[in-house]
């Protein structure tokens, strides 16, 4: 089963709100509006930020928008960005199997891994918000 975290979760409904509203938006605005915890936002936002797809202010009036434009930023971009794992087991992770060679599996694995992969990467924010 993959199995998504809240760290991600929380991150996608910030980005998607952000996303929809164009613009510089208040961490409170945000909090208020998704109903997640502003501690958990604000531990979010420097990985974002780091990863090229936020910009934060800091100054009076600030808050936070995107660094680019909503079609540019990817489901697959924000998972790597929060260090959610993508793997869905330990050899599509390339974690040491020693029976790699001689397993029946790992073919279908990687090209299951490959597929959803690609479907993070065609999965943009703006996609998401259209309604």
């Amino acid at each position: 089963m993959i199995k998504l975290s809240q760290t991600w979760d929380d991150a996608l409904k910030a980005l998607c709100y952000i996303a929809d509203k164009g613009d510089l938006v208040q961490i409170r605005e945000i909090v208020e509006s998704q109903g997640m915890s502003e501690t958990c936002l604000r531990r979010i936002i420097p990985d974002l930020h780091k990863a090229g797809i936020l910009i934060a202010k800091q100054w009076r009036g600030g808050g936070v928008m995107l660094a680019s434009d909503a079609s540019q930023i990817s489901l697959y971009d924000i998972f790597l960005a929060v260090g959610e794992e993508i793997g869905i087991t330990d050899c599509t992770k390339d974690i040491y199997c020693e029976k790699k060679s001689d397993c029946y599996t790992t073919d279908v694995l990687w090209n299951l891994q490959r597929g959803i992969n690609s479907l993070l990467k065609m999965q943009t924010l703006d996609k998401i918000i259209k309604k």
